[in-house]
């Protein structure tokens, strides 16, 4: 009788469940340590639920992991709607009896979408993260070392796509990169995974992990620069917009450091433009200067043939 008198009076009047009320949020010293990372974040934390359905009914209602859910949850939804429908219809697949670059290669093709999916899954990871942080100590751990592994992937495809750019017809300089970064990668990767590196104590080396896997960029950069005239090495790599990828990046990365602005005003950012929200715009920010910069680049190569045999794009 007294689940049935419950169930009434959660019905409306038009027999449907009434929606329940988003839970009271809570101040940083009502959380465990593990969940707020911060003293510079004081309100706005969801209760440590245990529930999955729970923490996905926090993309409801407003709280401190709100804009870290969604600004990088919808730029993941846009790259890989981009990866998997309009890059195909847009440029490779034949619209109105022509497509744009009918010799591309199937390894031109993969670099821009593969880009284009590691990105989606960055940003797609991270998001889950944020919303599945209240859930537990050992789901958020779980997550935020596949949101290290992400980022990790995200950085991989990055100099993947760009060294393939800059390098278009040099396969053997290009492989040559490949590795470094592939090896640069995964020792940034054991770095950000282990278990003893997971403390705030040891927060900055793993984010000087990723800025020092992405600063070695400059190492195939000067030697582009040694074998090709600068001006056209701008306009075959799209240098200009990985600079810029860069200065987004490292402004993420020195905004995230010094928890900038909440560490100046207290309780002001608690829901709104926290140091962490403005990294997460400024990474896709990158990512979206990165895309441009490849695509610029293979536009331009692909104009301006200048691979020996066999044809544009193709391996030697």
């Amino acid at each position: 009788m007294v689940a049935r008198r419950c169930r009434r009076h959660h019905l409306s009047r038009t027999g449907q469940p009434k929606p329940t009320r988003p839970p009271q949020l809570l101040t940083w010293d009502q959380v465990p340590s593990w969940y707020a990372q911060t003293d510079r974040i004081r309100t706005g934390f969801r209760p440590v639920t245990q529930s999955t359905a729970e923490c996905l009914a926090s993309l409801a209602y407003l709280h401190n992991e709100s804009v870290n859910i969604y600004s990088h949850l919808i730029p993941s939804l846009v790259f890989l709607v981009a990866a998997v429908v309009l890059f195909d219809v847009c440029l490779f697949t034949p619209l109105m009896s022509s497509r744009w670059y009918p010799g591309a290669s199937w390894l031109d093709i993969l670099m821009i979408r593969f880009f284009l999916f590691t990105s989606a899954v960055c940003f797609g990871v991270s998001a889950v993260y944020h919303v599945l942080v209240c859930h537990s100590r050992a789901m958020a751990e779980r997550w935020v070392r596949l949101d290290y592994a992400a980022i990790v992937l995200q950085i991989w495809g990055s100099f993947l796509s760009g060294l393939y750019m800059c390098f278009y017809c040099e396969p053997g300089l290009r492989n040559g990169y490949w590795a470094m970064i592939t090896t640069l990668s995964v020792i940034t990767a054991l770095i950000v995974l282990d278990a003893r590196l997971q403390s705030l104590q040891w927060r900055m080396l793993r984010l000087w992990a990723f800025v020092a896997t992405g600063l070695s960029a400059f190492a195939p950069i000067a030697h582009a620069v040694l074998i090709f005239p600068y001006g056209q090495l701008d306009k075959q790599s799209g240098l200009r917009y990985y600079y810029l990828e860069g200065v987004f990046i490292l402004l993420g990365a020195v905004v995230y450091a010094t928890h900038w602005p909440e560490s100046s005003r207290p309780n002001k950012y608690d829901i709104w433009g926290a140091s962490h929200q403005l990294f997460h715009v400024l990474v896709v920010l990158g990512a979206l200067a990165h895309l441009y910069g490849i695509f610029s680049a293979f536009d331009w190569n692909y104009r301006h043939p200048r691979c020996p045999v066999p044809a544009t794009g193709q391996e030697s």
